[in-house]
């Protein structure tokens, strides 16, 4: 195997030879340190291989023993070289591409995640990117264990986690907990108060103490439910208080302020037909595509454009994503124009968002008391404003503000 190795880069030939004195020729061929081998006999002449450098040495050896010599097979890289010059760029730009591939191989460039349905594929990228994990980056800088271990720190739900390599892509698969438990909040001890001025219709506390009743008329900011609950002893005299995160049902008969406009002119899209598809190539950032030869034969009438593209990575063997992509972009011109609305027109579209509005208030469990709106009419717009009077839910938490009274007794309580 070795021998065939050496002669392949020597490179050999095969000969045939023919005359009369074939032993004398053998024997200076020994003589002269040129070796021969395969050497056999067909009818009158030989056939044998040698070095293509000994070939060289045989000129006055033939003339002695009046041997005709022919080369009938060449093999081996000397034989390679002419063929190759003349290919140079071809075979350089081979040689290239294998490089390049065997650089490019050992980055990421693509990401794809695996079984999360709970978790988003924007949340795994944001944890991806805040361990500094992102396209382009070398494999050998990212310890999958320890990605791992960190996954499941930041997603409690996540039971499992599996990171490995695909070619050049990376993928994160994850197995979640189907029934997650719930998050046990620590009490820090809220207040209830008012979101709005009106009229409490009803309330239902299930935790802190009421300040307010039904009938009362409330101002906004002010306490509802209080989350400090005191402690009496046997003189009904307050010795502390329980801290609890105030919670209640509380509706409230509020205005509502309901405003809106709509503008007499409104703007609508004429595509010009000056369409443009091309194709466009993209390489480790660089950008090349054919709008900019376009431009140059077709006058454009706008700088207003609807763009969309369609962009393919290139895979090889399905696992090995390159830095590559490909694709065509199709881009329509269009010019605004801008019409007017007639005044039916302008009261038919404020009386829809208005009607779309009272039903998104339903939705929510709001129930509506008395419309009082109006429209009015300007030189260039149209507008519907008033109040709508509504029994709604109200009450937001805010954290306890404790008076010097309070504390004073909190600090005088025994721990």
């Amino acid at each position: 195997m070795q021998n065939n190795w050496v002669r392949f880069v020597k490179g050999c030939i095969s000969v045939k030879l023919g005359g009369d004195y074939l032993e004398r020729f053998f024997n200076m061929c020994r003589t002269h340190d040129i070796y021969l081998w395969g050497i056999r006999r067909e009818n009158d002449i030989c056939v044998c291989n040698m070095y293509a450098s000994d070939f060289f040495k045989l000129p006055p050896l033939l003339k002695k023993t009046g041997t005709r010599a022919k080369v009938i097979r060449k093999s081996g890289v000397p034989f390679y070289i002419p063929f190759m010059k003349k290919r140079i760029i071809f075979f350089a730009g081979v040689i290239l591409c294998l490089i390049m591939l065997n650089l490019v191989t050992n980055y990421v460039w693509a990401i794809e995640y695996i079984g999360n349905l709970q978790v988003s594929d924007n949340e795994l990228t944001d944890f991806l990117n805040s361990q500094n994990i992102h396209y382009g980056i070398k494999k050998s800088e990212i310890n999958c264990e320890e990605k791992e271990k960190r996954l499941r720190e930041a997603f409690p739900n996540v039971t499992w986690t599996s990171i490995y390599f695909e070619g050049t892509k990376l993928c994160v698969e994850v197995k979640e907990n189907e029934k997650t438990e719930p998050k046990k909040t620590q009490t820090r001890g809220t207040d209830i108060i008012s979101e709005d001025e009106g009229i409490i219709i009803s309330i239902v506390t299930r935790n802190g103490v009421p300040k307010v009743k039904a009938g009362d008329t409330v101002v906004k900011g002010q306490v509802l439910v209080e989350g400090s609950v005191p402690v009496y002893n046997e003189e009904q005299v307050i010795t502390d208080y329980q801290i609890y995160d105030a919670d209640a049902d509380i509706w409230i008969k509020a205005p509502i302020i309901y405003k809106d406009e709509v503008s007499k002119s409104y703007p609508v899209l004429f595509y010009t037909g000056n369409d443009a598809d091309v194709g466009f190539f993209e390489a480790f950032g660089f950008h090349v595509d054919g709008l900019l030869i376009y431009d140059l034969f077709h006058k454009s009438k706008t700088d207003l454009y609807e763009t969309l593209t369609q962009k393919h990575q290139l895979v090889l063997l399905d696992n090995i994503y390159l830095p590559i992509y490909y694709g065509r972009i199709n881009r329509k011109e269009y010019s605004l124009k801008y019409l007017a609305h007639t005044t039916d027109e302008m009261k038919q579209i404020l009386s829809d968002n208005f009607e779309k509005f009272i039903s998104e208030l339903e939705e929510k469990g709001v129930q509506i008391v008395e419309k009082n709106v109006k429209i009015v009419k300007n030189r260039n717009s149209m507008k519907m404003q008033g109040d709508i009077t509504a029994i709604k839910p109200t009450g937001s938490a805010v954290d306890i503000q404790r008076t010097d009274e309070t504390q004073q007794i909190q600090e005088a309580a025994p721990q």
